[in-house]
């Protein structure tokens, strides 16, 4: 029974050793060692014992070696599943295939996971909270939106909300919510399709529900560790409602869209998105609508940020005639994101 107990513990014991025995070489030549646990938008974040979690980012590596196996996506939309190794000249790493290798540049690396079944390594996120009051006509804005990702091996699914209620003299004059679920799936180099399917109200233009589901294919134009830069064109989708029951339509949309994102994810850490898409009617004659949002956010303290939303909506042609045309708001935020 002792040396059962006994070849447990050297077990376990060699089991943690061995999840610390990550090396990433300094370009000032120090050896790090400790424990990858993921490379995105140009930062490593890895564990080393008696210090903690440290970020840093790219251009200061030299190279890596680990015997654990990851997915490695470069800039070039190229996917990888192997392990890493040293080699002797640049800033270069060796992946280590099934019965090859490749040499690639540390900085053509854009993301880096590690295969293991850890859920929350694979899920990220971010919640927002925004309020802003005007005392001499009492207006006041709310607004509360958030995301949450997680990541498998070639896919990711998504979960994003957006409230955002305008107060006036103590009444809500008005109010957008938006509700989404997403689906993404990597297909070759650059490319990559989404599915997503929500909910749409926007009390400002008449819209009491718009429920819609669309599928579009995506190009990644430019991707490094500082900026992304996206398009998509697709079909759409979706059933409207206004004025309770009394009108409604069904609605098939060309969906074209251009998304933008420029980060530093080391201190302090700044973070701008902005997206632009365009929904020409299919269906209904001349009908365009526009949506259009940007998040600019800084990191006050560690996962904290203060930040500034816009969003921008127009319809030419409204389901209700009635309803305005297009619809704006701006708030300041603070939010908290992990991993």
């Amino acid at each position: 029974m002792k040396l059962i107990l006994s070849a447990m513990f050297v077990f376990i014991g060699l089991l943690a050793f061995s999840q610390k025995t990550d090396t990433i070489i300094h370009i000032n030549g120090n050896v790090l060692t400790g424990e990858i646990k993921r490379l995105d938008y140009g930062i490593v974040t890895y564990k080393i014992d008696g210090i903690g979690t440290v970020n840093f980012e790219t251009d200061k590596i030299k190279t890596i070696r680990s015997n654990k196996h990851y997915e490695i996506k470069l800039a070039n939309g190229i996917n990888y599943f192997g392990s890493l190794d040293t080699i002797g000249y640049g800033r270069k790493v060796k992946i280590i295939l099934m019965d090859n290798y490749d040499v690639v540049s540390i900085d053509s690396i854009a993301e880096l996971y590690p295969i293991k079944q850890n859920f929350w390594l694979r899920l990220s996120g971010k919640f927002s909270l925004g309020l802003n009051y005007t005392k001499a006509n009492k207006t006041g804005n709310f607004d509360f939106n958030g995301q949450i990702n997680y990541r498998k091996r070639k896919s990711e699914f998504s979960f994003n909300w957006n409230n955002t209620i305008n107060t006036q003299r103590d009444t809500i004059s008005s109010s957008k919510e938006d509700v989404m679920i997403g689906f993404k799936r990597e297909i070759r180099n650059k490319w990559a399709m989404n599915f997503f399917t929500g909910v749409n109200k926007n009390t400002e233009m008449k819209l009491d529900l718009r429920l819609y589901l669309t599928a579009s294919a995506n190009y990644d134009l430019i991707m490094n560790h500082r900026n992304r830069l996206y398009s998509g064109i697709g079909l759409s989708t979706n059933h409207e409602w206004s004025n309770g029951d009394s009108l409604s339509v069904n609605n098939q949309e060309l969906f074209l869209t251009v998304n933008y994102r420029l980060f530093k994810y080391v201190s302090p850490k700044v973070d701008v998105a902005t997206d632009l898409t365009f929904f020409p009617s299919l269906s209904t004659k001349a009908r365009l609508r526009i949506e259009y949002n940007l998040s600019t956010r800084l990191e006050l303290f560690k996962d904290f940020f203060l930040g500034i939303n816009y969003y921008y909506s127009f319809d030419n042609k409204p389901i209700n005639s009635d309803a305005a045309h297009q619809d704006w708001g701006v708030s300041t935020t603070i939010s908290y994101s992990f991993h």
